[in-house]
């Protein structure tokens, strides 16, 4: 007789333990619910625990146990930026949401409405054995990129909800942000995994210009985000003298 799945507690506490770094059970659970999970093969005791109650953790039968066919097809089914397809049926969908293993995002990378397109959450990565993704925002790869550079560089945000990195000197102005499309606006805080490229505005002294910095793949924000900190430092470099070093020469003729 096949084991009947976790009920809806067992799968709270479960739940709980993937999304902890040793994937440690919480200390509270009651003393027959844990041997049943642990008959079950879902946890089991870990060795060496401190003193007190003993501890257990999730094992790879109890993270199987979390996931239907359907649910872990449409985990693997996801595109390569973590979108889980529209196609997905709806009770799966709204189950991966309720357990936190899917989540709703705007093209902002917030939390979006029922219309917004779902994505693969860090919890449902890891239970589907997917590679880890970078969760802090965009913006903070480029101002840490900037700052190791020397150069300063702050995150502003609009009354739209658009977000852009700032460098401003002198009669010098650069804004980097992610284009997401029309009528969708621009973002920097976007999450770094949703990260498509960075677009940098340029105004120095009234001359406008444009600079796209994007890797191959168009994924990797540490690396879009340090070759915009080289772009901007070779343009900072490269400008000209003030003008009134030259109009003291003339003056001294």
């Amino acid at each position: 007789m096949t084991d009947a799945p976790p009920n809806l507690r067992q799968r709270g506490w479960m739940l709980a333990a993937l999304g902890e770094q040793d994937l440690l059970m919480p200390g509270d659970i009651p003393a027959r619910s844990l041997a049943t999970m642990r008959r079950r093969t879902w946890i089991q005791e870990e060795p060496g625990s401190t003193p007190g109650p003993a501890r257990h953790s999730l094992t790879a039968e109890g993270r199987a146990a979390l996931l239907t066919v359907a649910k872990l097809n449409a985990l693997l089914g996801a595109e390569s930026t973590g979108r889980i397809p529209s196609i997905v049926a709806w009770p799966t969908l709204e189950s991966l949401l309720r357990e936190g293993l899917a989540v709703r995002l705007t093209a902002h990378g917030e939390p979006g409405s029922a219309e917004a397109p779902a994505w693969i959450s860090a919890l449902g990565r890891r239970l589907a054995g997917l590679p880890a993704v970078d969760e802090r925002p965009a913006s903070e790869l480029l101002t840490g990129a900037l700052t190791e550079l020397g150069i300063g560089a702050s995150v502003e945000r609009d009354e739209e909800g658009n977000s852009h990195v700032v460098h401003r000197s002198t009669g010098f102005e650069a804004t980097f942000c992610q284009v997401l499309g029309p009528g969708l606006g621009n973002s920097a805080s976007h999450p770094a995994w949703m990260h498509g490229g960075w677009c940098g505005f340029i105004d120095d002294g009234g001359d406008v210009a444009e600079l796209l910095v994007r890797d191959l793949t168009g994924m990797d924000c540490a690396a879009d985000s340090a070759g915009a900190a080289r772009a901007l430092a070779v343009l900072l470099a490269a400008r000209s003298p003030e003008p009134a070093a030259s109009n003291a020469a003339g003056a001294s003729q």
